[in-house]
């Protein structure tokens, strides 16, 4: 589910005279001189580096893992959206078999009429919903349904390189610098988020990266446990560093679908909750209801990545770090349309720093 990704991109990117229908006003993400200044990629944050996954790829050249913000309520949207597909599809039958009856003199001679009509009023339905869904609701149904199966991000300690596969709408592919990254879950830019069940969030910064925005990725699995954030981070902050070597080797998982995919991400939360249940008998009430939600959500996902596809990287990014092999340029503004570029230059006041010692805005060239 690209919702989190989306909003992030959409509230950046939204031309002004949209915001200003929408009643949207501009929202401050100021940091600080120090927060923006700091390397993150020197520091050491854990004694125990983890792959905690999943992982698609792991070689002496990049690493790569799974992005997405909300990848453990994907399945929810993709059955409203099945449902809601029924209409035409309902519609469409009715007007078929309809059509079929008459042209094989099966209807009633004496009620030709009002099956013509009912032909017609059923077509009428097919047509306007499958309209309705394919120029209105396909802004919805992308998030889950025909879009990118996962997101993923690259690490190659060669180029010294993040590359972020996203779908359009959400930013699209874009390539950052690697000493740029800013752990969000911790440390200067963040607190210890233990209990809030989110994936590993990483910054890229405009005062770092010289982009008018700040852009966020997720990574890796939502977890309770604080630790887990620092443990990753070391993880892949070590193979960037120093190489794979001292590294314990992660288990790679598979692009394609597979129906247990979806069963780890709904089942840790529901854990959660029976765990932290108050009375014995609110446990006794969550476990029927479990019962029910987890092949819901597990199905939904299944079927998810099933209506979905994964690209392939583009050929400079498969060659990065390859002797001879030039190195992907970073992501500028000039990379997206007119009109992005603007609505990009109208946020990039939201990303104002502030020194700490004089109280005043830095002016780094982004206003």
């Amino acid at each position: 589910m690209y919702v989190g990704e989306f909003l992030l991109w959409f509230g950046s990117a939204i031309k002004a005279e949209t915001r200003k229908k929408l009643k949207m006003g501009y929202t401050s993400g100021d940091m600080t001189l120090k927060e923006v200044q700091k390397n993150y990629t020197q520091e050491s944050v854990s004694n125990n580096p983890r792959p905690i996954g999943p992982y698609y790829a792991y070689n002496d050249r990049y690493l790569e893992i799974r992005g997405g913000m909300f990848e453990n309520f994907r399945g929810i949207l993709t059955w409203i959206s099945l449902l809601i597909f029924t209409i035409p599809g309902i519609a469409g039958y009715f007007a078929f078999k309809i059509a079929f009856k008459i042209h094989n003199n099966q209807w009633d001679e004496t009620k030709i009429g009002s099956g013509i009509f009912a032909m017609i009023f059923f077509s009428i339905i097919c047509l306007i919903a499958t309209y309705l869904f394919i120029r209105y609701f396909r802004y919805i149904y992308r998030f889950e349904l025909f879009t990118i199966r996962h997101i993923r991000v690259r690490f190659n300690r060669i180029t010294k390189q993040v590359y972020i596969q996203r779908p359009k709408y959400c930013g699209g592919t874009v390539v950052f610098k690697w000493e740029h990254i800013m752990p969000a879950n911790f440390g200067e830019t963040g607190s210890d988020m233990g209990g809030t069940n989110v994936v590993n969030l990483f910054t890229f910064h405009p005062y770092k990266t010289g982009f008018p925005v700040a852009q966020s990725v997720g990574i890796g699995k939502n977890t309770y446990n604080a630790q887990d954030y620092k443990d990753e981070w070391e993880f892949i902050r070590r193979y960037m560093e120093h190489g794979p070597e001292n590294l314990p080797k992660p288990r790679l998982s598979t692009h394609l679908p597979m129906p247990f995919h979806g069963f780890e991400g709904h089942i840790k939360p529901m854990i959660h909750a029976l765990k932290n249940a108050p009375t014995a008998w609110v446990y006794l009430l969550l476990i029927p209801v479990f019962l029910i939600l987890l092949p819901f959500y597990t199905v939904g996902y299944f079927i998810s990545e099933c209506l979905c596809w994964q690209p392939r990287w583009s050929k400079i990014i498969r060659q990065a770090g390859q002797m001879g092999k030039p190195i992907p340029k970073e992501t500028t503004l000039a990379d997206y349309p007119p009109k992005v570029q603007q609505a990009l230059l109208d946020s990039r006041l939201e990303w104002s720093v502030r020194d700490e010692k004089t109280g005043k805005l830095v002016d780094y060239g982004n206003s």
